[in-house]
Formats: C-alpha cells, structure tokens, sequence
C-alpha cells in the first residue's frame, strides 16, 4: 500500500480534483533531483509512474535508504514540520510526477476547513503507521532498511476501509492527467 492511498482513502472527489488543477504534471527524465537534503522544498509531489531513490549523505558515503515507486507521496515532512528535508530524492527511470506548490497547499488548508482535517488526518494517520513500523523493524535488531509499501495486513483499520475508494480515486487522477494533451517535460 503507497502512500497515496492514505491520502486518498481520506480526501474526497472534490479535493482530489483540486490537487489536480493546482498542481503540475510533469515528465521527468532518469537522474533528476527532486529534493535536495537540507535545501529548501518548494512542492509536495505525487509519484504517478516511474521510481525514485531516497537517499542521505552519511560521514563517509552516500546512503540509498528507500525506493519509491507509483503511487508514492513525498516531500510531505517537510510541509508537515516546514523543516528542511532529511533525504535527497532523485529519478531512477522517467517519472510522471503531480506537483503541488507549498503556498497553494498552505492557502487551501487555511481556507477549507473540511480539506484541512482530512489532509492532516491522512498525513498524521499515515506518519503514525511509519513509525510503527520503523520501531518495530528496529525492535528486531536488524539492519534498517527503510520499506515504503505495506500490504493489506498491516495496515490500521481505518486505511483497510478506505483501501478500495483510495485505489479507486488514484486510477482515477491517473488517467485524468494521461489524458491531458500537454504533460510538460521538466527542464
């Protein structure tokens, strides 16, 4: 399970065809960086094909932490804490990628209150699974190893029932911003 089920499985039609038109589709070619570790995050982006690495510098090397595939949200640290991020995130093959700009985020969350709790209550509902998992994974004493997806069973009650629709929903955008004549190429 991607994130972007937890998001979709709380918002509704209508604030998912908002993030459509407020955001951006681009297609981006292999190596691109998205984010940069302790550089400012302009976008909250929504992985709609293609794979990205997740990565952060350590003393002595560069460290692949997470791969991130179709249906992956990032970006959302970030916005959450307006903090600076904590990883680097780079293209792996050519990616579709939904970008949705900060201030028109922040403005909408500001100005629809509906929005604002379903858009936090997904993030928080979804933070909160990560953490689990992550102290779980650590409790086994072994070597962490950052694992972004999840399957049916693990997922808190609230996320099953909404499994379907969320599911439902990203097809949906999918196929919407396919069928847009103009996707534009990222620079």
């Amino acid at each position: 399970m991607q994130k972007v089920l937890f998001l979709f499985g709380e918002l509704n039609d209508d604030d998912i065809d908002w993030l459509i038109t407020a955001g951006q589709v681009a297609r981006i070619p292999p190596t691109t960086s998205l984010v940069t570790e302790n550089q400012p995050l302009e976008n909250l982006y929504i992985l709609l094909e293609g794979s990205v690495s997740v990565s952060i510098c350590t003393l002595d090397r560069i460290r692949e932490i997470a791969v991130l595939t179709s249906g992956e949200i990032f970006g959302e640290l970030s916005f959450m804490d307006n903090d600076l991020p904590t990883a680097s995130i780079e293209t792996l093959e050519e990616c579709l990628i939904l970008s949705i700009p900060r201030p028109k985020i922040s403005l909408r969350l500001q100005q629809d209150i509906g929005f604002s709790a379903r858009f936090y209550r997904a993030i928080a509902t979804f933070l909160a699974h990560r953490l689990r998992n992550t102290v779980s994974t650590l409790g086994q004493d072994k070597d962490f190893v950052f694992n972004q997806s999840f399957s049916a069973d693990e997922l808190p009650n609230s996320a099953i029932e909404n499994f379907e629709l969320a599911s439902t929903r990203f097809d949906w955008l999918l196929r919407r911003v396919k069928s847009q004549t103009t996707v534009e190429q990222a620079p």
